[in-house]
């Protein structure tokens, strides 16, 4: 005797399908965004742009700090444009930039300053979760 079962599609947390071409496109154009503003920011550090530097020396941080955290910072957007690691980078990018807001607090500067800071923790992760299925896979209850 043979029993029929009827399957239905993948769709949900951890499936490919969760959500339609226009959410993964507008993912894309996020994720464009985010890592050029990221890779800027990467840059500048590596680079010790003079702005960098100023605005750093009146946080406390001395210079060879500044090229650590370029390279932190470029690394994970690497990783963040890689499939394979993008969900690992997106968690480390986020707590990057909860570091940016604790020295920001820490020193008092403008909230403004800590609110970027969020936002683009927040933009990261929406142009990644429409595209990667392992991401929204890790929030899975």
């Amino acid at each position: 005797m043979t029993t029929h079962t009827h399957t239905r599609p993948a769709t949900g947390p951890t499936s490919g399908t969760a959500f339609g071409p226009r959410a993964q496109r507008a993912g894309w154009v996020v994720t464009a965004l985010v890592t050029a503003f990221l890779g800027f920011d990467a840059v500048t550090h590596l680079l010790q742009v003079e702005q960098v530097r100023e605005a750093s020396a009146g946080l406390g941080i001395p210079d060879h700090v500044i090229v650590i955290c370029g390279a932190v910072l470029g690394s994970l957007v690497i990783g963040y444009l890689v499939p394979a690691t993008r969900a690992m980078a997106v968690v480390l990018i986020t707590a990057y930039l909860g570091g940016a807001v604790a020295v920001n607090l820490i020193a008092e500067q403008p909230a403004l300053n800590s609110v970027f800071a969020i936002l683009a923790a927040v933009l990261v992760w929406a142009g990644a979760w429409p595209r990667d299925a392992r991401l929204r896979g890790l929030l899975r209850a």
